[in-house]
C-alpha cells in the first residue's frame, strides 16, 4: 500500500515546512455600559467624513451635524429650563443640564452636570452637583417660607366683570 499514489502523495506532505499559525483574531472593543455607537461628521467643508462614535445614553446631541475636529465632539444631556424673570417672555435664564466633552483635559473627559445662568455655564463633577441641589432645595424652602408669609391673592377680575365696570361708568 505504499505505493499507492495516494499514500505517495500523503507522505510528500511531510516535506513540507510547517505554516507558523496565523495571530490570534481579537475581538472588536465593547461599547461600555450606558452608550451606544452613533455616527458622528467631523471635518471641514469638502472633507466631511463620518466617523462612529461611543455616546451615553443620557445624550440627545445630534452628532450628524458637522464639526471640525474630533476634539470638537461633545454630549449633553436634555435641558432642565426654569425662568426666573418672567417679564423677559421667552429668555431661559437658568438651564442645567448633563455635559461631556471627551476630549477635555479639564474635567478628564468625565461626564459633568452644567449650569447655564444666563449664558455663563459652570460644570459641576458628582460631589459639587449634589452640593448645589442641596442648596437650590433650601433656597426653595426659604421662598416658599417667605411666599407664605404674603396675604392671599386677590381674586382675578374676569373680562364679564371687568365689561360690567366700564358699563356702569367705572364702579364696579
Amino acid at each position: 500500500m505504499a505505493n499507492h499514489a495516494i499514500s505517495q502523495h500523503i507522505a510528500a506532505l511531510a516535506g513540507i515546512p510547517k505554516q507558523s499559525t496565523a495571530a490570534p483574531v481579537l475581538p472588536l472593543p465593547a461599547v461600555k455600559p450606558g452608550h451606544r455607537l452613533v455616527p458622528a461628521t467631523v471635518g471641514l467643508p469638502g472633507s466631511v467624513q463620518t466617523i462612529w462614535i461611543e455616546c451615553a445614553d443620557w445624550c440627545v446631541t445630534d452628532h450628524t451635524q458637522s464639526v471640525g475636529f474630533v476634539e470638537d465632539i461633545n454630549h449633553e444631556g436634555e435641558h432642565r429650563k426654569m425662568s426666573l424673570s418672567p417679564s423677559h417672555g421667552d429668555r431661559v435664564p437658568v438651564e442645567v443640564y448633563l455635559s461631556q466633552w471627551p476630549s477635555s483635559a479639564e474635567d478628564k473627559g468625565q461626564p459633568t452636570l452644567a449650569v447655564d445662568l444666563d449664558y455663563e455655564v459652570a460644570t459641576y463633577g458628582r460631589t459639587a452637583a449634589l452640593a448645589l441641589a442641596d442648596q437650590l432645595v433650601a433656597f426653595a424652602a426659604d421662598v416658599r417660607r417667605l411666599a407664605q408669609t404674603l396675604p392671599d391673592d386677590a381674586p382675578a377680575r374676569s373680562q364679564a366683570d371687568e365689561a360690567l365696570r366700564r358699563v356702569q361708568g367705572g364702579a364696579a
